[in-house]
């Protein structure tokens, strides 16, 4: 069977390994009085890959932070995880306490984060600093290079690793690295502080491709560079190119988990809870207003206090109508945090001595990590939500708020400072310096009709609900196969060549494979919904007048035949098993023999997997499709398991291949596109050139049987082909071109 990655994501690639690398590690194992615990870490991100890890396999690289963590490794630091189920590996990095202090709290926490946040006040030079900086993350280059392999993929997060892509290519240019920089990237008037800027540059453009939150931060990053170093920097295609090595740009958002947010507010037990937590906070018959911040000064709490501080003095009659409650968990138990912790409840207290009363305050303060059920509730309830951030590269807290107003009647205020308000329209967007207009914000917020409340709400929930954490993961990770696929140079991008083939495809008697889904029809959610449009129909039909045409496609013949509508051209359905020649149907005699068997099969699979939703199991009478593009992330690393327990009972019987979120079963001995392709050559086109384009693992026979003989075109990258192109919509460029070609 094809590797899991390859399943994960919608194109077809070799098989490669897959490291994430973080400071924080995905699981904890902690010594107690009971013996040792294992605590999964909180947070989205850490959820999200860990998901996807469970899904694909691969190995997480991190500090092994935890009292026990040292006990439960191998000789080569390693754990299977998740412990209950052991999918991947967890790889430990083990760092001093000197280093901890100096790496992490120090160089991470009290240079980089205030010099990224602009909180240039707060930066704190020291050399012991960069000293272990370098330190540390030299540990985390040794420990990836121990796992990496030749076709290694290494996704490596945040500020705390600027140097590990560089160490990493130093010892292996042939890996392929990625970075994802969670937090601004600040303009070089305020990075050219950083005394070590050249070198932390430097070993980020060890990267094949860096990510960052929005287009400003990428633009930010290629002035800094520009001022930095002799670079070539080229702003139109956001990519760098320094010392022979290029360096890709791009902006990905990153986003939360919608459907865990809003299945949670969707349930009756949070409704019942929402009245619990009304009635132990005073909160009963009033309007309500959230915010949820780590206690850090780059969330703006002082200034947002003092926006509700103003708000209420304006608005007297509001006094008793509307209290804001304020959620802060000291994450940070050292210096500036404890001073601004300090600072936020002096500031509250002040506050509610001097318009509460007896029976009313007007902030309600809690300073503990609350359960997910309570936060849930919390954003839910409220009638408004405020970032009010300085600067923030993203600030997930607005996302978390609009996944969970199942209700739509919340106004999400956003610090057009925050990375969020370059995506949410629908948002009302504050200045957090601004206090008058911040205060008036609030209010305008409280009176705007219900009509309009529920429109923006509608606006930012399908925003976020398309655009979910793990759209985010597989648009990355698609990126950087691309990149890793061009880098190995087996594939040509056609354009590019295109005037070296042209002579060829003029000269030679032509012979044209199409397959249909991903390659004539874009890939969609559900098969019935790849609809052939009249422009690619209208092109198919003037081509037929030139030469041969055959589109060879995993549908049955029937469906596929139904789909495109045009005679005088061949088909051939389920893979190659089932082929129309123009008078009649041909039908694989071994398909035949199986067809019991494969009943039985897919019997078996709907009673193991019944309960996934999303699963769409499509029984084509030769052969059958697995469908799970619309099965649930969390879900997949469970339907690979059972489906692989399924189908190694069948091996004997059936070819099993993973294409774009799909896996086919076909029998062993069944013709495959390659099978068909050779057939109908020799029947109608031995003096021919044959052109195949397809865009799946399915169609790499068919690659293979016209390999010496014609050419081969992948739709996606497809590495097994001679060439590739992007999409569907190249696809019809290039058949435009061809007919052009062979009309003279």
């Amino acid at each position: 069977m094809s590797n899991d990655l390859q399943a994960f994501l919608d194109g077809a690639f070799v098989d490669k390994k897959l490291i994430v690398v973080t400071n924080r590690e995905p699981y904890t194992h902690k010594k107690t009085s009971s013996g040792i615990k294992v605590e999964q870490t909180a947070g989205g991100l850490s959820t999200a890959l860990d998901d996807v890890l469970k899904a694909i396999g691969g190995t997480w690289v991190a500090w092994g932070s935890g009292s026990a963590d040292r006990e439960v490794v191998d000789e080569k630091n390693r754990i299977e995880v998740p412990v209950e189920d052991p999918s991947y590996i967890l790889k430990r990095v083990w760092l001093s306490q000197s280093e901890v202090e100096n790496y992490y709290h120090g160089y991470s926490n009290q240079v980089l984060w205030p010099l990224c946040h602009i909180a240039l006040e707060r930066v704190y030079l020291r050399n012991r600093f960069w000293r272990d900086y370098k330190k540390a993350n030299k540990t985390f280059a040794d420990a990836v290079l121990e796992e990496a392999g030749p076709e290694t993929i290494i996704w490596v997060h945040d500020y705390h690793l600027c140097l590990l892509p560089k160490l990493l290519r130093d010892e292996n240019p042939n890996l392929t690295i990625a970075h994802f920089w969670h937090i601004p990237w600040p303009d070089w008037s305020v990075f050219r502080i950083c005394p070590q800027a050249k070198e932390l540059i430097e070993g980020l453009l060890g990267n094949d491709l860096i990510c960052f939150q929005i287009p400003l931060f990428v633009k930010n990053f290629m002035d800094c560079v520009k001022e930095t170093l002799s670079a070539e920097v080229d702003y139109l295609h956001a990519s760098i190119t320094y010392n022979g090595h290029t360096t890709q740009l791009k902006a990905f958002p990153i986003s939360i988990d919608f459907e865990k947010f809003n299945s949670l507010a969707s349930k009756k037990e949070t409704t019942r809870l929402i009245g619990r937590l009304k009635k132990k906070y005073g909160l009963e018959n009033k309007y309500i207003g959230v915010g949820v911040d780590r206690l850090e000064y780059t969330k703006a709490l002082l200034k947002r206090l003092q926006a509700i501080n103003l708000f209420f003095e304006r608005y007297k009659r509001l006094r008793k109508k509307f209290t804001f409650v304020q959620i802060s968990a000291a994450t940070r138990m050292k210096e500036p945090y404890l001073s601004y912790k300090r600072a936020v409840e002096k500031l509250i207290n002040r506050i509610n001595e001097q318009y509460g009363t007896d029976d009313w305050k007007p902030i309600v303060y809690i300073d503990e990590k609350l359960s997910f059920s309570d936060l849930v509730s919390f954003y839910r309830m409220a009638d408004l939500a405020i970032i009010s951030s300085i600067y923030d590269g993203m600030n997930l807290v607005a996302k978390e708020f609009v996944a969970s107003q199942t209700d739509r009647k919340g106004v999400l205020i956003l610090s057009e400072l925050a990375g969020a308000a370059d995506e949410l329209n629908g948002a009302m967007l504050i200045n957090p310096y601004d206090i008058e207009n911040f205060s008036e914000a609030i209010y305008n917020a409280l009176r705007l009709p219900d009509k309009e409340k529920r429109q923006r709400m509608e606006i930012l929930r399908e925003h976020v609900m398309e655009n979910d954490i793990y759209r985010w993961i597989s648009d990355i990770l698609s990126d950087i196969m691309v990149i890793a696929s061009i880098k190995s140079k087996k594939c040509v991008y056609l354009f590019d060549a295109f005037d070296c083939i042209k002579d060829s495809l003029s000269e030679n008697s032509l012979f044209l494979f199409l397959d249909y889904d991903g390659t004539l029809t874009p890939i969609v959610s559900t098969p019935e919904k790849a609809v052939l449009s009249d422009k690619m129909r209208s092109i198919i039909e003037r081509l037929k007048e030139l030469f041969p045409i055959a589109i060879i496609s995993g549908r049955s013949l029937h469906d596929l035949m139904e789909r495109v509508g045009l005679t005088d051209i061949l088909y051939a359905g389920n893979h190659g098993a089932e082929i129309w020649d123009g008078e009649r149907e041909i039908i694989s005699h071994e398909v035949e023999t199986t067809r019991h068997i494969l009943k039985e099969f897919l019997d078996h699979l709907h009673k193991s997997l019944d309960d996934i939703p999303g699963l769409f199991i499509e029984d084509k009478g030769a052969t059958a499709s697995i469908h799970f593009r619309k099965v649930r992330m969390r879900d997949l690393s469970r339907l690979f398991r059972i489906f692989k327990s399924v189908a190694r009972q069948y091996e004997h019987a059936f070819r099993i291949t993973t294409g774009k979120k799909v896996f086919e079963i076909r029998p062993m001995s069944a013709w495959h596109k390659g099978d068909a392709v050779q057939w109908l050559m020799e029947r109608f086109g031995q003096e021919s050139m044959p052109i195949y384009i397809g865009d799946d693992t399915t169609d790499e026979d068919a690659f293979m049987a016209v390999e010496g003989k014609g050419i081969s075109i992948g739709v996606g990258l497809n590495c097994k082909a001679d060439y590739y192109l992007k999409d569907t919509s190249e696809v019809e460029k290039f058949l435009k071109k061809l007919m052009r070609i062979k009309n003279g």
